[in-house]
């Protein structure tokens, strides 16, 4: 007993989650004390920092990495050390994970004035829940998914993203509008995007978010904005060339509950298919990404060539939750949200719903190919029908050339095989040549 006791003793450490210490060291902005706004857990609230001013943070524990939230965009800065220099800001991520090792003097300087609403300090061990680690967006994507506004991922789209999280799929989000009038939802959408399993960083749109009921009203809501849609199209091709998607997934072509952006978007979506691989259509997305043509497109809601997707089998990636499940903690992460009459349509108005096939309006089930060049669904329930995930294309390519390399092993092992053989011939004809010559 005893021997398992210090057996656990040991090996705790290992388990221990490094521990928020932000309380615990000094901040301070120049020779002042820290506003408490960027260290009060509130994401709503930040504080002013400009250019020339200097963050200086101090700790008697080692500090092993920073998490930094921003209020409305980072900027590109310094943090120096007693051993080193990092540069800060080059991604651009809202929620930036900084990993320092073990110093306990830093410096932050930004190149600009920037807005910072949360400075989290950790010490070394496992990340806290609440720390987001963003990688850069996806090279190649096999899903692309173009949400319009900031949770619409969670809810018209409900299931899909987990489903596709938990078979590895490369996935990239892509929003069609954009909430910098409201920087709360934002975060709320990083939130909700890392709470179902994404990693790679989003891309946000060109368009202000506005209300309309028809395509016209968004066209004109465009308008407004000194945008045409000729910017939204040019958005949309780029966004195909660069990530270079195996299966797009866009909204309902009636908007769901007739949303003028959710229409455009999609309206969009089917023009830019074609116009992305077309080299005279915005050269300079052409030159910079080449062109690109999607095997496959699905629509929400679109009735020809239905499929209809199971969010409802527990995921063994996702401890046995289902997708539904899932999607349904990244919706709750939206909550600027929580009063609209989405929460109703994903939980139930008493929270009644357990599967996402209770839903019966706008249900998430249910999508159409809207184009295909590798043909017609025959199972009709998963978007990677005739398609192979990249991750698997990389396996297979790495088996064949195991493969060739095995033969040819196998051969050299075979040739080996058979020269005792040859040089036994030989000999035997070399004999048989000289016994020939002395009978004669």
């Amino acid at each position: 007993m005893k021997k398992i006791f210090l057996i656990i003793l040991f090996l705790f450490p290992l388990f221990v989650y490094g521990k928020d210490i932000t309380k615990d060291v000094t901040i301070k902005l120049n020779e002042n004390n820290i506003n408490n706004k960027i260290i009060d857990n509130n994401e709503k609230t930040y504080l002013n920092i400009k250019k020339d001013e200097t963050i200086n943070i101090s700790s008697n524990e080692e500090i092993d990495a920073l998490y930094i939230v921003y209020e409305l965009e980072s900027k590109t800065g310094i943090i120096n050390s007693d051993n080193k220099e990092i540069k800060i800001g080059q991604n651009n991520f809202l929620h930036e994970y900084i990993k320092i090792n073990e110093e306990k003097n830093l410096q932050i300087k930004y190149d600009e004035d920037v807005k910072i609403a949360e400075i989290y300090i950790l010490s070394k061990g496992v990340l806290p829940e609440y720390v987001e680690v963003w990688n850069p967006p996806c090279e190649e994507a096999d899903l692309m998914l173009l949400s319009t506004h900031s949770d619409d991922e969670q809810l018209f789209f409900l299931g899909l993203l987990p489903t596709y999280v938990a078979r590895g799929a490369n996935i990239e989000v892509v929003y069609f509008t954009n909430h910098f009038d409201n920087p709360q939802r934002l975060h709320e959408q990083l939130h909700g995007l890392y709470e179902v399993g994404i990693r790679n960083y989003p891309i946000i749109g060109i368009i202000p978010d506005a209300w309309s009921e028809t395509l016209e009203g968004a066209i004109k809501n465009l308008e407004k904005k000194n945008l045409a849609e000729d910017d939204a199209l040019t958005f949309q091709v780029e966004m195909i060339r660069r990530f270079k998607p195996l299966v797009i997934v866009g909204h309902d072509e009636l908007g769901e509950y007739s949303h003028g952006q959710h229409i455009l978007n999609t309206y969009i979506l089917k023009k830019a298919i074609i116009k992305a691989n077309d080299q005279n259509y915005d050269k300079a997305s052409y030159q910079k990404y080449g062109l690109w043509s999607p095997a496959k497109v699905y629509l929400h809601l679109y009735q020809e060539n239905p499929i209809i997707m199971d969010y409802d089998t527990p995921l063994e990636y996702f401890n046995g939750e289902t997708a539904y499940e899932v999607s349904k903690k990244g919706y709750s992460k939206h909550l600027s949200q929580q009063w609209t009459w989405f929460t109703a349509w994903i939980n139930g108005k008493n929270n009644e719903y357990t599967k996402s096939t209770d839903i019966k309006t706008y249900s998430p089930n249910q999508f159409g190919l809207y184009y295909t060049e590798v043909g017609i669904d025959e199972d009709k329930n998963d978007m990677f029908e005739h398609l192979t995930l990249r991750k698997d294309i990389i396996k297979e390519e790495i088996l064949e050339k195991d493969d060739d390399k095995n033969i040819k092993e196998n051969n050299k092992i075979k040739y080996w095989y058979i020269i005792p053989y040859i040089i036994l011939f030989i000999i035997i004809v070399i004999c048989l040549i000289r016994l020939f010559k002395r009978k004669k």
